[in-house]
């Protein structure tokens, strides 16, 4: 299902991380709803209206890839992940799992608006 809105459902078990994009995202001109791991978001994602998902890669428990995978076949919402140690078989992988982009972190502002329009309008980058 395409999002409507432009709510941005941000994941990442780092703390400092999730505060700093959620505190970003609406100077950006996106709603936004920070989940400290996948686990509590997959608990209250059929309660959210469609989005796209902004998480993180390297996690305990659920990696972004499975999460990317039980989001596509679940919700088949955008994703885009962050990670900071993107390499080709990162990027490939992200392929595999119809992630929209790979963004490293840190993360740039601009970068991050550029991924996140792309996801929500279908267009690849």
């Amino acid at each position: 299902m395409k999002p409507a809105a432009r709510a941005v459902y941000v994941i990442d078990d780092d703390r400092e991380v999730l505060a700093s994009i959620a505190f970003l995202l609406p100077t950006l001109g996106y709603e936004c709803a920070a989940f400290a791991g996948p686990e509590e978001f997959l608990g209250q994602c059929d309660r959210l209206s469609p989005g796209c998902v902004l998480t993180d890669l390297r996690m305990p428990v659920i990696d972004g890839f499975a999460l990317a995978s039980r989001i596509r076949d679940g919700l088949g919402w955008p994703v885009v992940m962050m990670t900071s140690d993107a390499d080709r078989d990162v990027e490939r992988r992200a392929a595999e799992h119809a992630v929209c982009a790979v963004l490293h972190k840190p993360v740039d502002a601009e970068v991050l608006a550029d991924a996140l329009d792309r996801a929500f309008t279908g267009r690849d980058g």
